[in-house]
């Protein structure tokens, strides 16, 4: 595993990073997820940011899909191009 890379600590820093920030990405896409089927589609972007252009849509599909998948999502928020992902839990 990573362990010959990183000490065990930051491997597990790392991976319960991921596990918590990707839950959230997904939440918030699952909400404006209408179809149900994992990703976005223009529509339900813009149906959930009405702000979003074509244009910026066919920017964030990075693989040009036509579908916007988790990982698309996650690093249009790192970017600031989408708003982030609400708050769960307390």
């Amino acid at each position: 595993m990573l362990s010959h890379i990183l000490p065990d600590r930051k491997v597990t820093l790392l991976v319960a990073s991921a596990a918590i920030a990707l839950p959230a990405a997904l939440m918030a896409a699952t909400e404006a997820d209408r179809n149900d089927d994992g990703m976005l589609n223009l529509l339900e972007l813009q149906a959930a940011h009405p702000e979003i252009s074509e244009e910026t849509f066919k920017k964030l599909d990075v693989n040009a899909d036509g579908l916007l998948d988790a990982d698309e999502i996650t690093v249009a928020r790192e970017d600031g191009l989408l708003p982030p992902a609400p708050k769960t839990g307390s």
